[in-house]
Parts: structure tokens; C-alpha cells; sequence
């Protein structure tokens, strides 16, 4: 990247103390070096802990930079891992954000990336003023995308897939006996019978990349089209079909043509059983882990808000799945009746 004459952001100063100055204020200087920025702009979007920012660069370029605090070894170690897998997957998807600079601010303990930001508007909020064929489309290109992003497979010293999904399944299982959380209107104990009789399917399965937070929130759009996919801080190992949880807690809520788009895009439109079945077992196990989560972050941020999302989206796929009796979602099924009409 060219580095430019010096300029100034649009962003306010703050007092000069580290304690007090915004983690942006505290490698202004290391980032404008890196970028020759014009201005920048936070985005204060998402459940991420991290800072994000919209650098503006001269001739209309925009880079986004990602800000991680503090920097401890544990914490760059991940960091630049995620660096790393953002710009492998580009050999894979040109949907992806191209990787610029990974850095690390040892005085100010701060990490940080920069990424080319992908221009468009989140799927979440344009998908629900479009057309229904236009977001089963969209739907079709995240789910084509998707596959490709698939074909990364795990490194070497991945331990399996069964044995670290069923080590997170059973620590989220304590930790709801130990939170005392329980969603209402829905039977625990039988979704936790669900889950234990599909556990086998998740042996000897062929780890590869996992997104591991797919859905429209993370989808750009632009005109109309797919433009990226973004945010990969949550990205994991295991088996891909993991990746279409987030459908039932999400995407089915914004949007059910995309739902049923990126399902049919991933599996060429014939979804075979073992999909299904897959699918419906990930989504059970996700149920505890929701619910755990949701808990937390109300506790941690006062937001009790999240309890009562958590709460109707479970019940929403208690019925989905009818008690957990039928392995493909009820909106699936409607979908699909209705365009057969």
C-alpha cells in the first residue's frame, strides 16, 4: 500500500492519557504511516468487541480497520490466525475481504487488522424491501459462496470434530445447570434427548473452514447482488454444515426466500437426508448454547433484551421442527409448496 503526506481524521481528539484516549487515538499515527487515511468513521454496529473503523483514502477508497485490546500473546496469537485464514479464503471466494496489514501496537497493547472494505448495505436490512425472487437469489449466491469457502479444509492440528463439538455441547449443558437460565415453552429435556440420539453423525466428519457466524448481518449486498461476506473474529474448524445454525436463529427471521436461496445455492438445489439431519441436530444443540449466551450478555451488558429474543427464537424452532419430531423446518417445507403452486 502507498503511504501518503500526512492528514487528519474527521475523529474528535480525546485527552491525552492512554486510560482515557480511544483505542483509534492510540495508533492514529502507526495507521496513517500504513494508509495515508484522509478521514475515518467508527462503526458501532454488532456484538463485537472490537473497534471498527471506515478509513476514507484519496480517490474514494475505503479500507476498514479492525481494533483488538489488550494485546496479549493469547489474543495476537488469534488474531493474526484470522488474518491469515481471511487471506487464504481469498484463493477460494472473491467475496472476501482482501487482507491488507495485521499489526501489533506493543506499547499502547493493541492489535489490530486492515481489510479493503466490501461497499454495500448489510443483507439484513436491505433483504426485507426486496423482492421475494431477489432475496432467494441472494440466498443462492451465500449459499454458492458458502461451498466455496468449504473447500478450505482444517489444519493439521485440528483435534475432530466430534470431540470438540461434543466437549463445547457438554461445557454449554453445565453452564445452564449452573446460570439456572430455561427457556419457556419448550421441552429441554426432549431436545436434549434429540441431540444425544444424532451424536454419531458428527463422527468421522471431514473438518474444514466454518464461517461460524453466517447470516444476513454478515452478508453485504449491493445492488441487488452479493458484494462480500464479512466479520470472521467467531471463524472455527469442523464440519460445514455447522455453518447453517445461525439460519434457524436468524436468517429465517429477516428472511425466509434467502433462507431457503442459500440452502438450495450450497447443495445445488437437491438437499440430500443427511443434511437435514445434520442441520436439525445443530440447530438442537444451538438451543442450550443461545440460551446460555443470551444470559450471559444480559448479565455482563444489562441488556435484557437478548433474554427475550433468545426466548421467541427458541420457541420459534420448537415449532419449526414441531417438537423436534421433523428434521427439515416447516418454513422450508412452505417455502418450496408455495412455488411449486
Amino acid at each position: 500500500m502507498h503511504r501518503r503526506g500526512l492528514c487528519y481524521c474527521r475523529l474528535p481528539r480525546y485527552p491525552t492519557t492512554e486510560k482515557a484516549m480511544e483505542p483509534f487515538e492510540r495508533i492514529r499515527k502507526e495507521v496513517h504511516e500504513i494508509t495515508g487515511f484522509l478521514h475515518a468513521e467508527e462503526i458501532r454496529e454488532g456484538y463485537s468487541d472490537e473497534r471498527k473503523y471506515v478509513l476514507g483514502l484519496q480517490g474514494g477508497e475505503r479500507l476498514l480497520l479492525r481494533i483488538t485490546k489488550p494485546a496479549d500473546e493469547a489474543i495476537v496469537r488469534r488474531k493474526q490466525a484470522e488474518f491469515d485464514v481471511i487471506r487464504d479464503l481469498g484463493h477460494y471466494s472473491d467475496k472476501i475481504p482482501e487482507a491488507e496489514y495485521f499489526g501489533v501496537s506493543k506499547e499502547n497493547r493493541l492489535c489490530f487488522m486492515i481489510l479493503r472494505f466490501i461497499e454495500g448495505t448489510a443483507a439484513e436490512k436491505c433483504l426485507p424491501d426486496l423482492p421475494g425472487d431477489v432475496q432467494y437469489a441472494i440466498g443462492v449466491a451465500a449459499g454458492e459462496e458458502l461451498k466455496k469457502m468449504h473447500a478450505m479444509k482444517a489444519p493439521a492440528w485440528y483435534p475432530g470434530w466430534y470431540e470438540t463439538k461434543t466437549q463445547k455441547h457438554a461445557y454449554y449443558l453445565r453452564s445452564l445447570a449452573e446460570c439456572g437460565a430455561k427457556p419457556e415453552g419448550v421441552d429441554l429435556d426432549a431436545i436434549q434427548t434429540y441431540v444425544e440420539s444424532g451424536m454419531d453423525l458428527m463422527k468421522n466428519v471431514e473438518a474444514a473452514f466454518q464461517h461460524d457466524d453466517y447470516h444476513p448481518g454478515n452478508i453485504i449486498v449491493r445492488d441487488g447482488s452479493l458484494s462480500g461476506v464479512i466479520d470472521f473474529n467467531r471463524y472455527d474448524w469442523g464440519d460445514p454444515i455447522h455453518d447453517f445454525y445461525k439460519t434457524a436463529f436468524f436468517s429465517r427471521n429477516v428472511s425466509i426466500p434467502f433462507s431457503v436461496g442459500q440452502i438450495d445455492g450450497y447443495t445445488g438445489g437437491n438437499v440430500p437426508n443427511d443434511f437435514w439431519k445434520k442441520y436439525s441436530l445443530y440447530v438442537a444443540m444451538g438451543v442450550v448454547a443461545d440460551t446460555v449466551w443470551s444470559h450471559r450478555y444480559a448479565i455482563r451488558t444489562g441488556a435484557a433484551g437478548e433474554v427475550e429474543r433468545s426466548q421467541k427464537t427458541v420457541q420459534t424452532i420448537w415449532r419449526d421442527h414441531d417438537g423436534f419430531d421433523s428434521d427439515v423446518p416447516l418454513w422450508y417445507h412452505e417455502f418450496r409448496e408455495s412455488r411449486d403452486e
